[in-house]
């Protein structure tokens, strides 16, 4: 039945929100995509460090950055509508001369809303 096959991408994007950490040789990155739409992202490879925030968005298989702040890019446009692809449990971003893998670490706490006052 092709139903469910054709299904698959929906389901797995409505749950996609979380901490993503890369545990690559020479890398060191995270992005946190929120549930308002929202993302946090670093990241440290070889003398590139550089740190985005801004909007994303989904669509297919495919999840779109935009940022509102960027620091560090070297080189480097800020992100329009820059392309993270899902793969099972995994983004994937392409950047510089490499292809950069998120894994969902689920294994850490929820933070604080940020949003409210303490």
């Amino acid at each position: 039945m092709m139903l469910p096959l054709l299904m698959t991408p929906l389901l797995a994007l409505a749950d996609i929100t979380g901490f993503y950490a890369s545990s690559q040789m020479e890398v060191a990155a995270a992005i946190e995509l929120e549930a308002d739409g929202k993302f946090d992202y670093s990241l440290d490879y070889g003398a590139v460090s550089e740190f985005a925030e801004g909007t994303w968005t989904s669509e297919g298989g495919t999840i779109y950055l935009t940022s509102t702040k960027m620091q560090g890019a070297y080189k480097a446009p800020a992100f329009v509508r820059e392309p993270l692809k899902l793969d099972g449990n995994s983004l994937l971003l392409r950047r510089y001369d490499t292809t950069i893998r998120f894994n969902l670490d689920d294994s850490l706490p929820t933070p604080p809303d940020r949003k409210k006052k303490l």
